[in-house]
């Protein structure tokens, strides 16, 4: 899978994007993309032990599939961040962090949502999103 296309297609998306990511199925990290001038707010311990968490609650989402359907996203919310997880195929996670101060103040030109329908798109093939 070419994930440094995919980071770059998500990084060109929207500019409140501070970093985006792809793991494989236990958060170990495969690529990264940051926005340039944007430095991480945590460790890299910090990031490992967050990506495990996130990737041991996908697992846990993978289980449940047979009852409620697969899982689309996840959206965590902090205070000074936003970070979006998308299954990226069958073994491997897209994470996506967005600043808390975003850079545009128009909901309709921006933000999680829009982040969120872009890359649902990517992801499902649509070739608008190119």
């Amino acid at each position: 899978m070419a994930f440094e296309k995919i980071l770059q297609r998500v990084m060109d998306s929207d500019p409140n994007i501070r970093h985006c990511l792809a793991a494989d199925a236990d958060g170990n990290i495969i690529n990264v993309n940051h926005r340039e001038g944007v430095t991480n707010r945590l460790s890299e311990a910090e990031t490992a032990a967050s990506l495990k968490r996130a990737s041991e609650a996908w697992k846990g989402r993978k289980e449940l599939e047979p009852k409620i359907g697969r899982g689309l996203y996840a959206v965590a919310v902090f205070e000074k961040i936003t970070r979006i997880t998308f299954p990226l195929g069958d073994t491997h996670l897209l994470f996506v962090s967005l600043g808390g101060d975003q850079l545009r103040q128009d909901f309709h030109q921006g933000g999680v949502k829009q982040v969120v329908e872009h890359v649902l798109h990517m992801l499902d093939g649509d070739p608008t999103t190119e």
